[in-house]
């Protein structure tokens, strides 16, 4: 009985492998087939753990002290994400005792933010730059200012979130739908920006036409996360800090950020595969 039971189950295997053998590259099951082989060897989970791990260290903190200097109040953006997701009474104090803390202490938190910035926050480019290379198959460049381009990378990065802070301030309290109207402007900033990183990254090996159809991808997918988070953000965030208090604010956060950098290590591995697809139907 067991033999027959590992005889079919090796049969099902091998049939299985001779489907995905069978598949043309140009057709859909053939890309998205291409495109998890391509994740794997990228080591896609890890390289998303990592942009995680980065985020967490040298953006948010980044975020916080842009929070202070733009707003005196020193619970704004607590305040602002309360009302925004509509968090209860409950999660909205946790939260505001995880964001919230001293203005006393702006330069200490400015001086740590720029630390942060220095030891972790470069590696976020070393990652994507990691990530594109590996998808593309692409030799690994010449060492020499690479930190230059990390550092570029990253001040971009920490504009961006400059101006959405700047949008949250002026959009305060108008409703959802004034959201909505400026989300098409914000899928233009991050294909630009996600188009330009991993070319500048690359030492241009890259040419622009053939990042944009990644850097589309992974634009769109940050803005449907942002869209989506002002719908299931509640519940996400109620559920966490209703078993683990405070430190589950900070779990939720850091999950939503994590499904982030998934979005932006998948539409990386994507973006070589389509360029493979165009040239098999081309020729």
């Amino acid at each position: 009985m067991l033999s027959t039971t590992r005889t079919r189950a090796g049969a099902a295997v091998e049939q299985g492998r001779d489907w995905f053998e069978r598949q043309d590259p140009s057709s859909r099951h053939g890309v998205a087939i291409t495109a998890w082989r391509r994740y794997r060897e990228v080591e896609g989970p890890l390289q998303s753990l990592l942009l995680t791990s980065y985020i967490l260290l040298a953006v948010v903190p980044a975020l916080l002290v842009m929070e202070e200097y733009l707003n005196r109040h020193p619970a704004a953006l607590a305040n602002h994400l309360v009302h925004h997701y509509g968090l209860s009474e409950t999660t909205g104090n946790l939260l505001r005792g995880v964001l919230v803390h001293d203005r006393r202490h702006e330069l200490g938190s400015a001086l740590l933010a720029i630390a942060g910035a220095l030891f972790f926050g470069l590696n976020f480019g070393r990652v994507l730059q990691l990530v594109h290379l590996r998808a593309w198959r692409l030799p690994p460049p010449a060492r020499g200012l690479d930190e230059a381009r990390y550092a570029a990378v990253l001040v971009a990065l920490y504009g961006l979130i400059l101006l959405l802070l700047v949008q949250a301030n002026e959009l305060g309290g108008d409703p959802s739908w004034a959201g909505l109207a400026i989300a098409p402007g914000w899928v233009a900033l991050l294909v630009v920006y996600f188009a330009w990183a991993p070319r500048l990254l690359t030492h241009k090996l890259l040419s622009w036409r053939r990042l944009l159809p990644g850097a589309a991808i992974t634009a769109l997918g940050l803005v449907v996360l942002m869209i989506v988070s002002s719908f299931v953000m509640e519940l996400w965030v109620d559920f966490y800090a209703r078993d683990y208090g405070g430190f589950g604010v900070v779990m939720a956060i850091a999950f939503w950020i994590a499904f982030s950098s998934a979005v932006i290590v998948g539409a990386a591995v994507l973006g070589p595969v389509l360029a493979e697809r165009r040239a098999l139907r081309s020729s």
